[in-house]
Order: C-alpha cells, then sequence, then structure tokens
C-alpha cells in the first residue's frame, strides 16, 4: 500500500468513524456549536450564538452557565423541548396584599410583541392564590378566570396542590400572544393574593415558591417555525408538517413541525440529528411499546418488543440488498474521495 493509498485510508476511517459516533450519541447543536448552558440543553432551532440558532429570535446567551433568551426580553430560559415545540422561561406573578379598605385591584400585563412566541394552550394553566377573583383578559375579552372561597378564619396555603378553598385553577381556551391579569375582591385581612400563568408540570412539581420577593413562575411558550426556518427534518421524521394554532378571535397561526417516529431519539431539526433508540435497534423494522403515565403528567415508553420476524427468505435478501448498498455506498466514497485528493 502507498502513501497516498494509506491517507486515503486513513480518511476514510476517519469518516466511517464520525458516522459511527453520530449513530451512537444524538447531536442535538448545529455541528461546532455547544448544546448546553450549565445544565439545560440548548438544542437547534436554538443556539448559543448567531451563527448556532435558526434566526435571532431563538439566540441564546449563556452567561455564568445561566441561559437567556437575548431578543424576548432576556428571560431566563429553563428547558427546550422538542416534542411539544415548547420553550419554558421565567415570568413575573401578580400578586397582591393588605389593603386598609378590606378590597383590592391590582394588574399586570405581558405582550410577547412580534416575537415567533405564543403561550401555550396546552401545557399552561391559569392559577390564584388567595381570597377574591382572578381574571385574564386579552384585548379587552375575558379568556378566562376563577374565584375561590375562603372559610372564614381560614389562612392561604400555598402549594401546588389546589382544590378550590383558598385556591382556584383553570385552563385557557386557546394560544395567547398577550394577556392582562386583573386581581380583584382581595380580602387583606386573610393575607396576599397571588395569581399567574404557570408550566402545568412545573407546578404540580411545585419546584417554586410564588411568596419571595421578585416571585417568578415557569410558563411554557410555543415555538413557531416557517417554510424558510425549516429547511430538512431528520430521516426518522419524513417532511415538515404544516399545524394550525387557534387564536381565539377567529385566526390561526401556522407553524411548521418535525415529527419522529417514537423508534427515534435525538433532534428532528437536523437531517443529522436522530438516531434509532438503543431498545429498538435490534428489531429489524419497528418496535412495540407501552407508556406509563407519570403523576406529574410526564410520560415514559417502557416494555420495548420487536414484532415478529419475516421470512428467512425475505430476510436473506434484504440482508444482500443492504449489503450491495452498503458496497455501492462505499465505492462511491472511496472514488468522491480519490477525487478530493486529486484536486488537492
Amino acid at each position: 500500500m502507498n502513501l497516498h493509498q494509506r491517507s486515503l485510508h486513513l480518511h476514510l476511517l476517519i469518516f466511517l468513524s464520525l458516522i459511527t459516533t453520530s449513530i451512537a450519541n444524538p447531536i442535538y447543536s448545529r455541528i461546532g456549536c455547544n448544546d448546553t448552558c450549565g445544565i439545560v440543553r440548548i438544542p437547534y432551532p436554538f443556539g448559543i450564538g448567531a451563527d448556532c440558532s435558526v434566526n435571532p429570535w431563538y439566540i441564546v446567551e449563556c452567561t455564568s452557565s445561566t441561559p437567556y433568551l437575548s431578543a424576548l426580553n432576556h428571560l431566563e430560559l429553563l428547558d427546550v423541548n422538542l416534542e411539544n415545540q415548547t420553550v419554558t422561561v421565567k415570568t413575573p406573578t401578580i400578586s397582591d396584599c393588605q389593603n386598609p379598605n378590606g378590597v383590592s385591584i391590582k394588574t399586570m400585563s405581558i405582550d410577547l410583541g412580534r416575537s415567533p412566541f405564543l403561550f401555550s394552550k396546552s401545557h399552561n394553566k391559569f392559577v390564584f392564590e388567595g381570597c377574591g377573583n382572578a381574571v385574564m383578559m386579552d384585548n379587552g375579552s375575558v379568556v378566562t378566570g376563577c374565584s375561590t372561597y375562603c372559610p372564614k378564619g381560614s389562612f392561604v396555603e400555598l402549594g401546588p396542590k389546589c382544590y378550590g378553598i383558598n385556591c382556584c385553577e383553570t385552563t385557557i381556551p386557546h394560544y395567547l400572544k398577550s394577556y392582562v391579569m386583573n386581581l380583584t375582591g382581595l380580602d387583606g385581612a386573610r393575607g396576599c393574593g397571588y395569581g399567574f400563568l404557570v408550566d402545568e408540570i412545573s407546578y404540580l412539581r411545585g419546584r417554586f415558591s410564588v411568596a419571595a420577593e421578585k416571585a417568578s413562575v415557569p410558563i411554557s411558550l410555543t415555538w413557531i417555525l416557517t417554510s424558510s426556518d425549516i429547511q430538512d427534518c431528520c430521516q426518522g421524521a419524513g417532511f415538515p408538517r404544516n399545524l394550525e394554532l387557534n387564536m381565539g378571535d377567529g385566526t390561526s397561526v401556522h407553524t411548521q413541525k418535525c415529527f419522529p417516529g417514537l423508534r427515534y431519539v435525538g433532534n428532528p431539526y437536523l437531517s443529522y440529528g436522530c438516531e434509532v433508540r438503543e431498545e429498538c435497534a435490534r428489531c429489524p423494522n419497528n418496535c412495540y411499546y407501552g407508556t406509563i403515565y407519570e403523576d406529574d403528567g410526564s410520560s415514559r415508553l417502557t416494555n420495548f418488543t420487536c414484532p415478529p420476524a419475516y421470512p428467512m427468505s425475505f430476510e436473506k435478501k434484504s440482508s444482500i440488498a443492504i449489503g450491495n448498498i452498503l458496497s455501492l455506498f462505499l465505492h462511491d466514497m472511496y472514488t468522491f474521495a480519490s477525487s478530493i485528493f486529486v484536486l488537492l
């Protein structure tokens, strides 16, 4: 083997090793970009730095191991969920305490402006803790609201368990771009009232406090992608699908989403981002699995099994066909690499 052949052989081995590495470990960010900031994974279309995100709205600034959405009022980023197409961020609560007249009115508004983010209908709930009423409005129209029952002499108990006494919760009927929240009828003799839109799973887990000074809560935002944003989904996801998100005023917002089959893990928004689940990799075609739903609303897959094998003759033919395809692929790669060396 001469020097040229050895060099070509070495480059081919490196190429194949890169393929093997990408299969063994899913890639979540663009090549050359960091995919974590502190303990938070930052998958594409988000990215740490301008060259790593799909557009400026999705740029993440990593400061002291804490991620922030630079273009969205520098909100702290807690999680990016590719499956739900949501991002969880911290937003302030609205609160009011004792009033000499016994009745108080407090208002707070949040507007996502022209950003590609919406308050998620499916992953948030509206909560009021205290004694009184809370209403959420959008462009002057009531979106949702609830009232609490506070027995005489009772005190507000804060926490994720809300049964209608000193606390109420409800859903929002559609996606929102902005909202105004009003707290009314607060009884100052019974402490404070707190109103907030909150990510449902975070609320069930109770990993925050609304009574803290300058309190904030996790909230889920749905992110929007257009056809110009998504060039390609990964092989396990096929083509991007169009979705319509109801805005409640007779209009809809269109978005595109990559849906990988449950057989795959990784990032479907990168053409090279998906891999077959380890539990399914041994199955020649698909695999069967069950779903376990946890108390906090999350779920996980379990009991992976392979479907019945195809007849031996078909398997043998398939193996031969795959072997032929692989041989042709390696031959083409060898030819391509040779042409590169010739050009160099």
